[in-house]
């Protein structure tokens, strides 16, 4: 895609899919202030139900929390799904999570990322990759876990089969994440359907690697950002805004704050996750790309990983 091509004449695209492990009012509300300040307008994934993992954070259950989700909603922000909660529900339970994140929000999800631990995610661990890639990560999965990974939502055996109900509500899911600020330059197909896939799931993205705010802060650098302009690229960051953006005081983090305000200075199309998929697919369409392709991304993916673990240690 090239300068132009964007609504408004503008020079790239730009959105955030903020994930919502550990998310809080307290730690995450600030920083969509900040965005909205700028006129950025991105995504917040939700959990529906309170925590059974690892993971802490609110959910729609909690009345402060749904009613700060309700309000930026309101203000243009886009409400998508990383699971119903973090860990084992049944299929009862997510589709009873579905129905509550409709009458919260007037709408079911149209974007979700998969939660990596739950057994209900969609096509997922070596589910998600194409052979013989897969091969080696379900060895290496089975190695470092002592099993093989879960069923997954999208397989009817499953207790925790919800494909049915993905097939009906989501349009988009998230997959792959790569080290470029240039997600459509990493994978120019985006979104598209994947043929195997295809019963319990509707078309896949991919995104950019802004995981925690050290990652967020290397890749929305001046420089970065100057070369996604000349670019007229698009960017969908992966990030966890819950992860150190906002300290005890409840100030956002100074360099993040810079960042943000950088990137709103320039000529970019700042809409959320969906608006901008939505966008590509009128754009290119959406079919499946083919198996080098998609085998030509995982191998992508796995050196970006290297490289990461070699940079930031994870």
């Amino acid at each position: 895609m090239t300068a132009g091509e964007f609504p408004g004449g503008k020079r790239f695209a730009f959105t955030v899919f903020d994930d919502t492990d550990d998310s809080t009012v307290a730690n995450s509300a600030p920083v969509y202030r900040l965005l909205a300040e700028h006129g950025i307008f991105t995504t917040k994934s939700v959990w529906v139900l309170p925590s059974r993992g690892g993971s802490a954070g609110q959910c729609l259950l909690d009345p402060d929390y749904r009613e700060w989700i309700c309000s930026l909603a309101s203000e243009g922000f886009e409400i998508g799904l990383h699971n119903v909660g973090d860990g084992g529900f049944t299929r009862q339970e997510i589709l009873d999570g579905l129905e509550l994140f409709n009458e919260s929000l007037g709408h079911y999800p149209r974007v979700h990322a998969n939660h990596i631990s739950n057994p209900d995610c969609l096509y997922w661990w070596d589910r998600r990759f194409e052979w013989p890639f897969s091969l080696l990560y379900r060895a290496a999965y089975r190695a470092r876990h002592g099993r093989r990974p879960a069923l997954g939502g999208h397989d009817p055996s499953s207790p925790h089969f919800w494909g049915d109900a993905a097939k009906r509500h989501i349009s988009y899911v998230r997959n792959l994440t790569f080290n470029d600020i240039d997600t459509l330059a990493a994978d120019p197909r985006m979104p598209y359907s994947v043929g195997s896939k295809s019963t319990y799931s509707n078309l896949w993205f991919s995104s950019s690697d802004g995981q925690r705010v050290e990652e967020f802060i290397d890749l929305l650098s001046p420089h970065n950002l100057a070369r996604l302009e000349e670019r007229g690229g698009a960017c969908v960051v992966y990030t966890h805004f819950a992860s150190g953006f906002v300290g005890d005081t409840g100030e956002v983090d100074r360099r993040v704050a810079e960042r943000i305000a950088a990137l709103g200075q320039r000529p970019g199309w700042f809409v959320p996750v969906t608006v901008l998929l939505d966008h590509l697919v009128a754009t290119h369409g959406a079919d499946d790309p083919g198996y080098a392709y998609r085998l030509a991304l995982d191998l992508r993916w796995g050196l970006d990983r290297v490289r990461k673990r070699i940079r930031y240690g994870r």
